[in-house]
């Protein structure tokens, strides 16, 4: 795309992620890992597998193209240093054999339950948010309470940083709680907890530092003796 249409590529591009047409899953796009020319060659690559996947209905390679220059366009730049570095480490020796352990879950895929949103009874809707993520990164992490017996249809997600879809068809993308519970069945986990907990991961993480040891308070006054953490 030249510039005599009004927009180059980079500005193209570029507005997948919270621009004119704003699509988080392709706001990969956007990142410094990925040039000009990249996205010009990864355009072209998805036309020619669409082609083909019309014609034998196999979409396969057009997911794994996609997969693969999401994978790379966040990838960090070889020899870059980490963004984030801690002197200590937050993981703890279990205490007693998984099999005979209480586990919950904490999300950081923004769940809740219809009826209980945690920005009140005027929290915005997804699309709403989307523009409102600055907003989202400066404020407070909120905990949700999930029973583990919620029904699907009782389960909203809202987050301004993740495509959505996924979630919402399934919410054991980023609340397998489904898993678990198969897992406790098979006697592989000792018991699932009957509250889980969920929160929008773009927040302040100054604030969710604060927040955290709170939290571990309370799910052992629970209980819990696992907590698995699913990114969003």
């Amino acid at each position: 795309m030249n510039e005599s249409a009004g927009e180059t590529l980079e500005e193209f591009r570029r507005s997948f992620s919270y621009g004119s047409r704003t699509d988080l899953l392709f706001k990969f796009l956007s990142s410094s890992g990925v040039s000009d020319e990249q996205a010009a060659e990864f355009f072209r690559g998805l036309l020619e597998l669409l082609g083909e996947a019309l014609d034998t209905g196999d979409y396969g390679p057009v997911m794994d193209c996609c997969f693969r220059q999401q994978a790379e366009g966040y990838m960090p730049a070889e020899g870059s240093e980490p963004t984030f570095q801690y002197e200590t480490t937050p993981w703890t020796p279990l205490a007693r054999p998984l099999s005979e352990s209480r586990v919950a879950i904490i999300s950081a895929g923004g769940l809740f339950v219809k009826g209980n949103d945690p920005l009140g009874l005027d929290g915005p809707t997804q699309e709403e948010a989307i523009p409102r993520i600055q907003e989202f990164l400066r404020g407070p992490p909120v905990l949700s309470v999930i029973p583990r017996r919620a029904d699907r249809e009782e389960i909203v997600v809202r987050h301004p940083g993740y495509d959505i879809r996924g979630a919402v068809r399934d919410r054991n993308v980023v609340f397998p709680v489904d898993r678990l519970i198969e897992l406790e069945t098979e006697g592989f986990v000792g018991q699932v907890a009957e509250e889980h907990y969920s929160f929008v991961g773009v927040t302040s993480q100054k604030r969710l530092l604060l927040e955290a040891p709170a939290w571990a308070d309370r799910l052992k006054a629970e209980g819990v003796d696992v907590v698995l953490l699913v990114a969003a």
